[in-house]
């Protein structure tokens, strides 16, 4: 088995002769274009591989896709980010073989001939190969959809999970029943006692996770809010500055990344965001402070909100244990299970269905999809060849006659377009126009547009790694 790893999920692909194969070669990108939020610095000379694959199967594969979000839903809702233990679940594809090839083989053991070498070696092509050509053929969704929910609930994350939310919609389940009498026991007070027993077990496992978690939860929402208070600095520097505004607004520059920036903070802000984006990516595992070849930036307002929403939960779920626990069933009104009990329930399945919302628009499909589509047409020889290795590369912005590209990547009006260089490539390129090539130079940065005396731009600025800022604090 060949070891994939990714932010959110590891995929498992049985070994081939032919390994890598053509996607294997061409995805294997060099450590400067591999995803900005991976720490995978081994190649394919090895059994582990970049990130790289796997993002852009949790683009085009509904069963990858599955996995990604019930995980980001899990460790969001119910795992603690804790260090003694991975939240990264394994999903393991099957070995496949070519229907056609097959079929030629039996044939020819029917009239005793022996396989040639050919179909033999067609025969072992490579697995991720082949997967993603089917994946590309056949969408058929709803069956890879399932086949996703049943590789995470194989899982150790994927067990605990479903158990929890087994007991969940069962006793709630139970309570809607007992409240409405289709479950009848006639006896007004035995009835009562059965509703009194769902709601206590319910009230008890919804405290498990929204009690439980309320310190994380405080911790992610103090970091979110700072990185939500700088891209709003970041947006008032740079209009100050005369700077034109940033192409994703929400992929915040960071020297970590891009050496070739205009920094509009100071270098102790700049430290801060980039400690505060890694911590909070590793509590939160569907957060991406960066844009790669197959995602886009996620939307830190939608960040804010799934945080608040989580407190919300927790607030919620701290008021019915309260009223739950502090009072017993003869003494308490119903209003009061019966408001803050739906409210914590919706608060979480809110912050879920922003999780799933916020990482599908993340999601970069057309470009990957043409993308793969055009390294699958490759011989196999010109892609699987150290010098005939396909690398992505990204080419220069093309403007629309509505706006034109700034040094640093962002978007001016004709307006303010008059004081940049028509000639001057964008520093900050959108990921989505990657191209197969082969990869350019770094933009320099000629043409910069000068500041304002009233906002002070570094000319140089070093970020350490996230690590390193750890040992320090």
């Amino acid at each position: 088995m060949i070891s994939l790893e990714g932010p959110q999920t590891d995929v498992l692909v049985p070994k081939s002769q032919h390994e890598p194969g053509r996607v294997g070669s061409s995805l294997s990108l060099p450590h400067s274009q591999r995803s900005s939020y991976g720490n995978f610095d081994v190649d394919f000379d090895g059994d582990h591989h970049p990130d790289d694959i796997v993002e852009h199967l949790d683009v085009i594969d509904p069963q990858i896709a599955t996995v990604a979000t019930l995980t980001n839903a899990a460790n969001a809702i119910v795992i603690p980010p804790l260090d003694w233990y991975s939240r990264k679940p394994v999903v393991v594809l099957p070995r496949r073989r070519r229907k056609k090839v097959a079929k030629d083989r039996q044939s020819a053991a029917e009239k005793g001939q022996a396989g040639d070498k050919e179909n033999s070696d067609d025969e072992d092509e490579d697995n991720l190969d082949m997967h993603i050509e089917d994946v590309l053929r056949k969408r058929d969704r709803a069956r890879r959809v399932m086949q996703g929910v049943w590789s995470f609930v194989k899982t150790p994350l994927g067990v605990v999970t479903a158990i929890y939310g087994f007991l969940v919609v069962f006793w709630g389940t139970g309570l809607v029943f007992f409240l409405a009498r289709f479950i009848n026991v006639h006896n007004s007070d035995r009835q009562g006692f059965w509703v009194e027993v769902c709601q206590q077990i319910e009230t008890s496992l919804f405290s498990i996770t929204s009690i439980g978690l309320m310190p994380f939860r405080t911790v992610d929402t103090y970091r979110v809010f700072k990185i939500w208070w700088y891209k709003r600095k970041t947006e008032k520097l740079r209009c100050a500055a005369g700077l034109p505004e940033l192409y994703d607004p929400n992929d915040l520059p960071d020297p970590h990344y891009d050496a070739n920036f205009v920094p509009v903070l100071t270098e102790e802000e700049q430290v801060d965001l980039h400690y505060q984006q890694h911590k909070f990516m590793l509590s939160q595992t569907w957060y991406r402070p960066h844009g790669t070849q197959t995602h886009r930036a996620f939307p830190i307002d939608t960040a804010v909100w799934i945080c608040v929403l989580n407190d919300l939960n927790s607030i919620f779920q701290c008021l019915l244990s309260g009223v739950m626990w502090g009072l017993n069933r003869f003494n308490r009104p119903a209003w009061t299970d019966g408001t803050t009990l739906p409210a914590a329930f919706v608060a979480g399945i809110a912050a879920g269905v922003l999780i799933w919302w916020g990482s599908k628009k993340t999601k970069r499909v057309k470009e990957v999809t043409d993308r793969l589509r055009m390294i699958l047409a490759l011989e196999p020889s010109a892609a699987s060849g150290s010098a005939g290795a396909v690398v992505l590369s990204e080419k220069p912005q093309r403007p629309s006659p509505q706006t034109r590209a700034a040094g640093d990547g962002s978007r001016v009006s004709p307006a303010r377009a008059s004081s940049h260089d028509p000639d001057t490539k964008p520093q900050r390129k959108d990921y989505a126009e990657a191209e197969v090539g082969s990869v350019e130079n770094t933009p320099t940065m000629e043409g910069r547009v000068p500041p304002t005396p009233s906002v002070t731009i570094a000319d140089e600025m070093f970020v350490p790694p996230a690590e390193q800022l750890d040992e320090r604090r």
